[in-house]
């Protein structure tokens, strides 16, 4: 869709793309995105790819009942928004998500290790034990909420969770 010129142009000191920008180079000079160009606008502008289940909802939340998708001033307070509610998350979100292979919501043994080898030998060969720190429930899922609590060092290294 043509979106590499006012990507570079107008980058966030963080390297997202400006949201006005975003939906002039998403939406196809239509005034209004559907879910699939608010799926490649939200990539531009968080840096990471929001699951259909998720876009669909800001869709329904945002647009107004006639409308056929999220125009200009709605995207602008999606946007504000959702950078409020993941605030300092942001990071430690998109670090899931890229480690979230398979798109599911949450981690297992498997792909953890799979994207651990995609890294280097040093961090694979921890993959395991890294993994079983995190998984604070011991189902060998884990979530968002145990990545962020391993990421903010409330697992010590015999895995107990710290108080």
């Amino acid at each position: 869709k043509g979106w590499a010129a006012p990507c570079a142009q107008r980058r966030s000191s963080e390297g997202r793309m400006d949201p006005t920008v975003a939906f002039d180079a998403f939406s196809g000079g239509k005034k209004y995105m559907d879910v699939d160009d608010l799926s490649c606008a939200a990539i531009a502008v968080f840096g990471t790819k929001f699951r259909k289940q998720d876009l669909r909802a800001m869709l329904a939340q945002y647009s107004p009942p006639s409308a056929p998708g999220v125009g200009l001033e709605a995207f602008r307070a999606l946007v504000a928004d959702r950078r409020r509610l993941l605030g300092e998350r942001d990071r430690a979100f998109r670090m899931f998500t890229a480690l979230d292979l398979g798109g599911r919501g949450y981690l297992d043994l498997r792909t953890f290790s799979d994207a651990c080898s995609s890294v280097g030998r040093p961090v694979a060969r921890r993959a395991c034990e890294i993994f079983h720190d995190m998984d604070r429930s011991k189902t060998g899922m884990v979530t968002v909420a145990d990545f962020e609590a391993y990421l903010c060092g409330a697992s010590d290294l015999d895995g107990k969770t710290s108080e």
